[in-house]
């Protein structure tokens, strides 16, 4: 079976050849009727040669009778066979005419004609005048009637094929007008069908200028309409995930200023201790023993690597990578994601840890560490006076998950809110203190990681986030 593809090229095909095959048949069934009408008048062109020849036959009857010439009855009698032909030649049209002609009355009138001709021809000269009168009438009173027929013939004839012309043209003007309509009701067909899908697409378009980047569904089940939305979508999509880069990475770069003034703050002290332990080493160099040297230079050694250890977790952290995950400890992830936040964590909270050594997960260390970094400021923005932010992990080995869990003592989340925290630029705090895409940039990471985040809060009780990412088994 031949399968029709519903497409918009399909059906303004199909259209095409329905306006064309209107026109062939309308075309075809006024050139029929021309064609009849053309046959018509061929025949009416016959009818009035035979009506002609009549009068002829009958002009030259006349003027036998008054000079009786050979020569006219000759030509009587040669256009009395003609009109006898031409009746003869056409019997079956001349039964169709109008008025229903006796062809078989013609052919009688016509032979008897002849007849009565002839033998008044023959028996001229021995006729009594009393008889060669009476024969006269006879024949007269047949040739009347003769010329009658014919001309009602002609006459009838000329009227039909006047009436078929005025139909024909009526039929003309309403094949025009049913091809008008016609094509008129089909190309509105043709326009809302092309139309409709497309106002549906512009609709969507719309609503992504106006920055709703949502998949297109147009209801259209044409294959360039729903191909030219797959394209759309994919295009979106992909503004999406750029539009999302640059949200995360503008995000980074405010958390990395806040994290900068921190470490500055705390690189403070590992180079005090350091100039403390040079100022002492150089004014000492030479009364202090060896074994008091070596625990100044220990101290310069620790101190070294701690600024190092600073150091390389804000490179780290702020370096630009493509999206590359790997087992990773999550532990020492931790520790060095509290690390950066060292310096902005205020002297009235606390941070407590309790994550398993052996716990790995697959993720992207940037990009993960840049979600757990959002949420726990987050928590430590949120506690007004006094409080804690605690971070604990848990296995799941069933489902191969490892749930992490970030709570702290904060002021809470009212219930109206908790289902817009994780939308974009929505944020209950200062303008100054948050652009309200922390969460929301944390969302889109960890579902990027195969996770999903909840949140539980109630108002002046605190925030737990809970976390689940894919685990690395070990």
């Amino acid at each position: 079976m031949f399968r029709f593809e519903s497409s918009i090229q399909n059906k303004v095909r199909a259209g095409y050849y329905i306006c064309l095959a209107l026109i062939i048949v309308v075309s075809l069934l006024n050139y029929l009727n021309l064609t009849r009408i053309d046959r018509k008048i061929n025949f009416g062109f016959i009818i009035s040669e035979l009506f002609d020849t009549t009068l002829e036959m009958r002009r030259f009857e006349k003027n036998y009778f008054l000079y009786r010439d050979k020569e006219d009855y000759a030509e009587n009698l040669r256009f009395t066979e003609k009109a006898e032909y031409i009746i003869g030649q056409n019997k079956g049209d001349i039964k169709k005419l109008s008025i229903k002609a006796d062809v078989y009355a013609l052919e009688t009138d016509i032979r008897e004609y002849k007849l009565l001709m002839q033998r008044y021809f023959k028996l001229d000269k021995t006729l009594h005048p009393v008889d060669a009168y009476d024969l006269e009438g006879r024949i007269r009173l047949r040739g009347k009637k003769l010329v009658t027929a014919t001309e009602a013939v002609s006459v009838a004839e000329r009227k039909y094929i006047q009436s078929l012309i005025k139909s024909s043209g009526r039929v003309l003007v309403v094949s025009v007008i049913f091809l008008i309509i016609a094509g008129l009701i089909i190309g509105q067909y043709l326009s809302r069908m092309v139309v409709r899908p497309l106002k549906q697409l512009e609709g969507c378009m719309r609503l992504i200028a106006d920055g709703k980047f949502d998949t297109l569904a147009c209801d259209s089940s044409e294959t360039e309409i729903v191909s030219l939305s797959k394209a759309f979508s994919k295009m979106i999509k992909e503004l999406e995930l750029r539009q999302m880069k640059v949200i995360i990475q503008s995000e980074k770069l405010i958390s990395l200023g806040t994290m900068v003034s921190g470490i500055t703050h705390q690189l403070n002290n590992p180079l005090s201790n350091i100039s403390t332990s040079c100022q002492i080493l150089n004014e000492e160099i030479d009364e202090a023993d060896i074994k008091y040297k070596r625990e100044l230079l220990e101290q310069i050694e620790g101190q070294v690597e701690r600024a190092k250890s600073m150091v390389h977790s804000l490179l780290e952290f702020a370096r630009k990578k493509e999206f590359k995950a790997k087992p990773l400890p999550l532990k020492d992830l931790m520790d060095d994601t509290v690390r950066l936040l060292q310096g902005d964590i205020p002297t009235n909270v606390g941070i407590e840890t309790d994550i398993p050594e052996d716990v790995w997960i697959i993720a992207d260390k940037q990009r993960i560490q840049q979600a757990f970094l959002n949420i726990i400021k987050n928590g430590i923005d949120a506690i007004p006076e006094e409080g804690e932010v605690s971070i604990s992990a848990e296995e799941n080995s069933e489902t191969k998950t490892v749930e992490i869990k970030i709570k702290d003592t904060g002021a809470g989340i009212e219930q109206e809110n908790i289902a817009k925290i994780f939308e974009p630029f929505f944020t209950t705090k200062d303008e100054e203190k948050g652009s309200g895409l922390g969460l929301f940039v944390a969302r889109e990471i960890i579902e990027e990681h195969g996770g999903f985040i909840e949140v539980e809060s109630a108002a002046g009780q605190g925030t737990t986030f809970s976390i689940k990412l894919p685990l690395k088994e070990t």
